[in-house]
């Protein structure tokens, strides 16, 4: 019995001995699956090894168009766009194009024709900034400069240049960008407006005749607090000027404007459209396309709204009153749009 058991565990050590060393087999050429991919979703490349049990390779890999997918290192495929394209995968000799296809369940008419093409197309002329915070490139402009991201550890300064006070994210649908701000994160913002027009009040030089664009929303855990639009302060050092009081209330200035009642409502976004008139002040304001204030005439305590300096701070607050706020588009004009124009831009296309 010793001698067979002796026996048993030899040739049972000899057969992992003989499995261990045994060698991967050759590769012989790639095997694929076409993809069909679902924007907005990330997987691998369906690629595979012939024989399928070789592992004696590594595939490297490339997008046929970029702009439709990109593909990482590892074989990560993410979509950029609707549309069809393919991915080369090599491995010494061999070579494969695995087709891909991204599709989606939104409407062409939503995800082919954003808010940035309506307002290139329609409403064009004198269009000086337009920044649609795409997640690729959050800060780059459409139209005009840059913008410049700051993010200070405390206080109310501007802080130094920093990505560390967003985050990107989805905005209307899943083809539009988005990015939710951070307490204390402010962004440059220059406006380039000409300033043909001039108003001088106590020895300042205020400046119209402009529109602005926004499309925002404030998250139910900035409820009950305000969130800011903007700062005229470059600096950082004073309050805000433009911004949605805690009460749900659209306000400019210190006290001397506000919407009168609430309009906008917290996980919604909205499109918020105001005009600036040198003569007048505030003159309008349109929510979704809508009228909510008209102004014929005012008072010294009336003139703010209008962008003095040549730079502005979005989000931009010096007391923390700038709680997180969701931005998928900013425009800006250098000219009052006419009541038809604003309501050609309509409200934020929304898909579920």
């Amino acid at each position: 019995m010793k001698t067979l058991k002796y026996i048993l565990i030899v040739a049972a050590a000899a057969f992992v001995l003989v499995g261990c060393n045994k060698k991967s087999p050759k590769l012989s050429g790639i095997d694929f699956e076409p993809m069909k991919i679902p924007y907005g979703y990330t997987t691998f490349v369906q690629a595979y090894p012939k024989p399928w049990d070789c592992t004696d390779y590594t595939f490297t890999y490339k997008s046929a168009n970029p702009d439709i997918v990109s593909v990482d290192t590892y074989g990560t495929v993410t979509p950029e766009w609707v549309g069809n394209t393919s991915i080369s995968v090599s491995s010494g000799a061999y070579s494969a194009d695995v087709p891909v296809e991204v599709y989606t369940d939104v409407p062409e008419s939503v995800w082919k024709y954003q808010i940035a093409d309506l307002i290139q197309d329609k409403v064009s002329d004198k269009l000086v900034g337009l920044w649609e915070f795409n997640k690729k490139a959050p800060m780059k402009a459409t139209v005009g400069d840059d913008l410049i991201p700051h993010y200070p550890d405390s206080g109310g300064d501007i802080g130094p240049v920093s990505n560390d006070g967003y985050t990107t994210v989805i905005g209307f649908h899943a083809f539009d960008g988005a990015i939710l701000t951070k307490q204390q994160a402010n962004f440059e913002l220059k406006h380039h407006l000409t300033m043909g027009s001039r108003k001088i009040l106590d020895a300042l030089d205020w400046y119209g005749v402009y529109t602005i664009l926004i499309d925002a929303m404030r998250p139910s855990s900035s409820d009950n607090h305000y969130t800011t639009f903007f700062s005229f302060d470059p600096t950082n050092g004073s309050d805000q000027y433009i911004y949605w009081r805690k009460d749900g209330i659209f306000q400019f200035g210190g006290g001397d404007w506000r919407s009168g009642s609430e309009y906008f409502s917290n996980d919604k976004w909205f499109r918020m459209v105001m005009i600036s008139d040198y003569d007048n002040g505030i003159k309008k304001v349109f929510a979704n396309g809508e009228p909510i204030y008209y102004k014929t005439d005012c008072t010294v305590n009336d003139w703010g709204g209008a962008f003095p300096f040549d730079t502005v701070l979005l989000n931009g607050d010096n007391d923390g009153d700038d709680w997180p706020l969701y931005f998928s588009t900013v425009a800006v004009w250098d000219r009052p749009l006419s009541d038809a124009e604003v309501k050609t831009l309509g409200a934020p296309v929304l898909y579920e």
